[in-house]
């Protein structure tokens, strides 16, 4: 495992572009670049071995699910959220209504795994969290 200062060296490596971060994580190799999203919006990418494929996306394999970053909405906009809960506290509602209300106030998309984390400090804290064994790898000069 990395030392609190080999984590602070990641998170300053990663607060600027073009220059990428390699670690070891349990028997996978992954790259950490920060790159451009949209505009001028930075994110830092995960590269699992090199690769980021398409078909990762749906998160089967279990090396997505520990490096990359889920994400779901939900289908309704917040202030229906806010009505159809409010409307579930009253008494009386038919058990098809209650659970109709239910699904306003709950409902989810389906999870889907992205490469692109919003900063570096959310990623390395996911990666202590989930990885058992982290090493950097040096850059070869």
């Amino acid at each position: 495992m990395l030392t609190k200062e080999q984590w602070a060296q990641v998170e300053s490596d990663l607060s600027h572009p073009y220059c990428p971060v390699k670690l070891r994580c349990d028997d996978h190799e992954i790259t950490l670049k920060v790159e451009r999203e949209k505009g001028l919006r930075f994110v830092v990418s995960v590269y699992v071995d090199g690769w980021i494929k398409g078909e990762w996306f749906k998160g089967e394999p279990e090396h997505v699910r520990k490096f990359w970053r889920e994400r779901c909405s939900f289908l309704w906009k917040p202030k229906a959220r806010a009505e159809a809960a409010k409307k579930l506290k009253q008494r009386g509602l038919p058990k098809d209504v209650r659970d109709w209300y239910r699904g306003v106030a709950e409902k989810k998309t389906s999870p889907m795994w992205g490469p692109h984390w919003p900063n570096a400090k959310a990623l390395c804290r996911h990666l202590r969290k989930t990885c058992t064994s982290i090493e950097r790898i040096q850059a070869e000069a």
